[in-house]
């Protein structure tokens, strides 16, 4: 399943205009020792068998993780796939972290709309990223 998710995450990424990044994508070739294996978690939403969305928790140290790797595909959109996934990382972040953060483009205005609902806190803008916050209970 892999590849499948990989192929499905790089598409997304070309569809927002961004390139595959072997260096910053490493993770993807390897998604069970990245994450599974590695105190985190990684969500993949089907409908009707084919990929619509995913998303991740990576550890980052004992109380710390990072929220990563939130696409849903352009057709699955404004349906609640990346909220419904976003809070499934979260629930999973809560159990075993304190603070939760992550990073996404400046551009990409409903992401943050979404974490920020979440409750999220910007804590810097920098080159084009934004990077947020969030103390887990």
């Amino acid at each position: 399943m892999n590849s499948s998710v990989k192929y499905f995450i790089v598409g997304v990424l070309a569809s927002e205009g961004f390139a595959y990044d072997p260096e910053k994508d490493l993770d993807l070739n390897d998604i069970a020792a990245n994450y599974l294996e590695n105190g985190g978690i990684f969500f993949v939403a089907f409908i009707n068998n084919t990929i619509v969305g995913t998303c991740a928790v990576k550890k980052k140290s004992s109380d710390k993780c990072e929220i990563k790797r939130l696409y849903v595909h352009n057709d699955f959109r404004r349906m609640g796939v990346g909220s419904a996934l976003l809070n499934k990382a979260l629930k999973f972040a809560t159990v075993h972290y304190k603070t939760a953060t992550l990073k996404t483009a400046v551009s990409l205005e409903p992401a943050i709309t979404l974490y920020l609902k979440a409750g999220f806190s910007v804590i810097k803008e920098e080159n084009g990223t934004v990077y947020l916050k969030a103390e887990l209970s």
